[in-house]
């Protein structure tokens, strides 16, 4: 009896540890959820819509059905390229969700729409051959309509028919937590069978180079990334690219391991981007659902409030609106300089994922001496 309540005690300890793991991981306010539904959408729109407009379209739908190769997937239902008119309607109805999505009317709905028709899309392009790791952009709003990130400075919250309140959820964050942790590990696992610990060779630097000559991606450092030669650097990057992507599986248990790997995560593509022109944008969507949205817009409200004196529920959604109009004349002008092609002409890079991954990781130093300067401080005081 004594050992059937022992292994019954254990039994609950375990579900309660996994239940903690699934929802308290991370925890999430519907105002820190609604700012980061907007600020997501605002994202999603100016840059990581598929498709480069009518004519990339025009060219798709014109392919013979000979060159259709379609990647795993709905795609693979159908023998040829849709037609002209089929993706524009496609392509519209994205933009129209993710609009939609920002405005937070009918948002969980809205939000599954956005990501479905952006699968969609995303087979229709990868379909000629060439297939880019965006499952992120997809799977981002899919995954957090689950979170009633609909619930604040939204038109959803304003309806008169939403009789039932609906509490956020955290396990959203989570579940993207382990999707970023798998696919981590997917591109570290075959590096390890790909000889990427190998001592004889540099893998890095192979990489380097085929990216350099082959591809002529030669902007920002990739010169001098080409010239820089060190057999025991070049090694360590091997070794710890390798260490990162296996890892960040196993940081999937706490909270803090999490955000201290997303924050390398950052400072490695933005090495990446100064060195090999590969900026990895789509990965960013996801990394910011884990930034502290409640600290950034108490921040902001804080900031807004001491230019125009106001106050009060109305002051709140107003300093929203007003962000979200910032950041659209900001993300415009960064796509308006980038559609230029006056700058990075070396590569297939764009100023505004030059930008954007380089704000990144200053943010992410920013926060690693402030953190670090409040450690010294603990210390001191404590001593």
């Amino acid at each position: 009896m004594k050992s059937s309540l022992l292994y019954q005690n254990r039994k609950m300890n375990r579900e309660s540890r996994f239940n903690r793991w699934i929802f308290h991981s991370f925890p999430v306010t519907e105002e820190g959820l609604g700012l980061m539904r907007i600020v997501l959408s605002i994202f999603l729109l100016f840059f990581l819509i598929p498709g480069e407009g009518i004519d990339h379209f025009s060219f798709l739908s014109n392919l013979p059905s000979d060159f259709y190769a379609a990647p795993p997937g709905p795609m693979m239902l159908i023998d040829q390229f849709p037609s002209f008119t089929i993706l524009v309607i496609l392509h519209s109805a994205c933009i129209a969700a993710v609009f939609l999505m920002l405005i937070g009317y009918r948002t969980k709905t809205v939000s599954i729409v956005a990501g479905i028709s952006i699968l969609l899309l995303q087979g229709v392009i990868f379909s000629i051959g060439k297939i880019n790791h965006e499952i992120l952009i997809a799977s981002v709003p899919i995954i957090m309509a689950f979170s009633n990130w609909g619930a604040a400075y939204s038109f959803d919250s304003r309806r008169e028919e939403k009789l039932i309140h609906v509490k956020s959820e955290s396990w959203p964050l989570t579940f993207i937590a382990v999707l970023i942790g798998f696919m981590m590990f997917t591109a570290g696992f075959p590096k390890i069978l790909g000889g990427w610990l190998d001592f004889t060779t540099q893998a890095t630097e192979g990489h380097l180079l085929n990216q350099y000559y082959v591809r002529g991606r030669q902007d920002l450092l990739a010169g001098a990334a080409v010239n820089f030669h060190s057999t025991f650097f070049w090694e360590l990057l091997d070794w710890g690219t390798v260490l990162f992507e296996i890892g960040f599986l196993f940081a999937l248990f706490k909270r803090e391991w999490v955000k201290f790997f997303l924050s390398i995560a950052v400072l490695f593509h933005f090495s990446t981007m100064i060195t090999l022109n590969i900026a990895f944008l789509p990965n960013f969507l996801a990394y910011a659902i884990f930034l502290n949205w409640d600290g950034i817009l108490s921040d902001w409200q804080r900031w807004y409030q001491k230019i125009t004196g106001g106050s009060g529920k109305l002051f709140k959604q107003k300093s929203v609106i007003v962000l979200a109009m910032l950041l659209i004349f900001l993300f415009g002008a960064l796509k308006m300089i980038s559609m230029s092609d006056q700058y990075l002409n070396q590569s297939d890079l764009r100023i505004y994922e030059v930008v954007i991954v380089g704000g990144a990781a200053f943010y992410v130093i920013y926060l690693g001496i402030k953190n670090l300067m409040n450690l010294d401080k603990s210390i001191l005081m404590s001593s």
